[in-house]
């Protein structure tokens, strides 16, 4: 019994033959060059992925003008600063209207507003004694880390509020209305740590 035997046609060495280009079905133009049997088509862009491209680009270029060319523009950290004056301001509010505690006063200190406020009223009461910028004259200095009844802002506040008789310092709390008090207290709890050359230092550091 016979048999013809077909074989299949095989690359030499095992290597597989190239294929054909496959010819594209498509109106569009085909570039010419050719990678891996693998043609191009020269098709454009879509539109909408160009208009993106170029109002990316446009605003980028207007961004870096606005903001670093001509500086016009509020930067992400000044942006925070404002939306923070606003809390801080908000949370001073709340404060005055709340029992004074350590962390009452120490959120009025936060709030640039009540420290403008306090100033004012430093100024026209406290300035003849603790002089313009807390340097001290008559009283002590509040602006180094000696403390003769205490640093802390509740400390301040009591000193404050019921005077120092034995060194002529009134009780502030009897011409001061309560806001006005903690204002002032915050404005000079503000100064403590400036250590501005004035009077000598009195009482016990704060550590």
């Amino acid at each position: 019994m016979s048999a013809s035997t077909h074989s299949l046609p095989t690359a030499a060495d095992g290597e597989a033959s190239p294929a054909a280009p496959v010819q594209p079905d498509s109106e569009a133009p085909v570039l010419e060059h050719v990678y891996d049997g693998i043609q191009e088509y020269d098709n454009p862009l879509p539109r909408w992925w160009v208009l993106f491209f170029w109002g990316s680009f446009w605003f980028s270029v207007g961004y870096v003008l606005w903001y670093h060319v001509f500086d016009r523009g509020a930067s992400v950290a000044e942006s925070y600063e404002a939306e923070m004056q606003v809390v801080r301001a908000e949370l001073a509010r709340r404060a005055l209207s709340e029992r004074v505690s350590e962390e009452s006063l120490s959120g009025l200190v936060q709030d640039s507003g009540t420290l403008e406020a306090g100033k004012a009223v430093y100024e026209a009461r406290c300035l003849p004694c603790h002089g313009a910028r807390g340097e001290g004259l008559i009283g002590p200095n509040l602006t180094d880390s000696h403390f003769i009844h205490g640093g802390s802002l509740l400390s301040i506040y009591e000193v404050v509020s019921k005077g120092v008789a034995d060194k002529g310092m009134p009780a502030w709390s009897e011409q001061l209305r309560p806001e006005e008090l903690k204002r002032v207290v915050a404005f000079v709890g503000s100064l403590k740590g400036q250590n501005l050359p004035g009077k000598a230092p009195e009482g016990v550091k704060e550590e």
